[in-house]
């Protein structure tokens, strides 16, 4: 770096700007030097909410090859991978009801998409601090252009910026799933204030986070006030 690192100089291990569970190495629970970005729509879950129990991660995929905008026109490649799907593990589809194929809705503070299950076994629980945390994946090629479209990986995630060179951490993050087809209009604000409410526990600033370890009777500063 020309003008050296904003962190390190080695690398420690921080959790994601939203995590299903807290830092168990230091105080911190984020990178502190992460550059985030205060807008009221760029919400982030306190760690563990329990709206949003699942990890969310995103990947690409072979048969798009690139972010998607080039490779969702042609329509031999198009025709490879024609839908948006979610890819959830068979303990979690139990769980849910949800039959391979099916239309789900994948929910996260700042929104929500619809995408068809996929059922499979590459998705695996994981045994955190004595509990089962699942994990949801989704490719991020699809958008509302080419000859394929569906729901838009990047409509869900948080934004922010790592320290050195501002790449956006889009691989990592929280969510909920819910059975069905996504509603339109009017109604999907119903939904989302249903599934992601726009007030209530949320936070702003990600190093808010650090107050967990270090504030007395278990509060969580937000906003000006304090949650449970």
């Amino acid at each position: 770096m020309p003008k050296g690192l904003k962190d390190g100089p080695f690398p420690t291990h921080y959790e994601p700007l939203e995590s299903p569970v807290s830092n168990e190495l230091y105080s911190h629970d984020t990178n502190p030097a992460e550059q985030w970005f205060a807008r009221q729509e760029n919400r982030f879950a306190p760690p563990g909410d329990p709206r949003f129990p699942y990890v969310l991660t995103t990947y690409r995929l072979t048969e798009h090859h690139t972010a998607g905008g080039m490779s969702r026109f042609l329509s031999h490649l198009a025709k490879l991978q024609p839908e948006m799907f979610a890819e959830i593990s068979p303990e979690l589809a139990t769980q849910h009801k949800i039959n391979n194929a099916d239309y789900i809705c994948v929910v996260t503070l700042r929104g929500a998409i619809e995408a068809r299950a996929l059922v499979s076994r590459r998705i695996r629980p994981l045994a955190l601090n004595g509990k089962t945390v699942h994990q949801v994946a989704l490719p991020y090629h699809y958008g509302t252009a080419g000859l394929v479209r569906g729901g838009a990986a990047n409509d869900l995630l948080t934004i922010s910026g790592e320290p050195n060179v501002t790449i956006m951490e889009a691989k990592a993050l929280t969510c909920n799933i819910v059975p069905g087809r996504l509603p339109r209009g009017p109604a999907f604000a119903e939904f989302l204030n249903k599934y992601a409410p726009q007030t209530g526990p949320t936070i702003l600033h990600p190093e808010e986070r650090s107050f967990r370890k270090g504030q007395s009777g278990g509060g969580h500063a937000h906003e000006g006030k304090t949650w449970m």
